[in-house]
């Protein structure tokens, strides 16, 4: 199958690998069709670009890549949204943002997107009492663009 995206131009992609948001994503709850794209090969960030929005697409990352320690607590009724019989079948992404004018990354560790990869179907879950943070800066610019260190 094809799609026309803004930012990859024209897609070739398999019927099989379309990623189903019953509920959509927070704030975009009309794109419920998506498809996982590499940024290239060596890179630990991808697109989830969407099928019925040319223009929309996040950069997503395994939030384990920042936090090695990254757990979540799913709730039953989100198990059983996702029809989860097994965890292990369970991709965890993160959404990644970057603020104008470039002047930082942060990545979005308390609404994960949970994608059940037998049946292709995911969801955004929102966890609840965490002390994890909805912008979590990995990356911060000075003004030259130049990196700055962690605080």
């Amino acid at each position: 199958m094809k799609i026309n995206t803004t930012r990859f131009g024209e897609l070739d992609y398999d019927a099989g690998r379309v990623i189903t948001f019953k509920q959509g994503i927070l704030g975009f709850p009309d794109a419920k069709r998506y498809i996982l794209l590499d940024h290239d090969t060596l890179s630990t960030f991808k697109w989830l670009q969407s099928l019925e929005n040319e223009e929309l697409a996040f950069v997503v990352i395994d939030p384990v890549t920042i936090l090695e320690d990254y757990r979540i607590e799913i709730q039953e009724s989100d198990i059983a949204d996702l029809k989860l019989a097994n965890l292990e079948k369970a991709v965890v992404l993160c959404i990644v943002n970057i603020a104008k004018q470039c002047t930082s990354v942060t990545v979005n560790l308390l609404g994960p997107l949970v994608i059940n990869t037998e049946k292709m179907i995911a969801k955004q879950v929102i966890l609840i009492n965490s002390s994890l943070n909805i912008k979590h800066e990995i990356v911060r610019y000075d003004e030259t663009g130049k990196t700055m260190p962690e605080k």
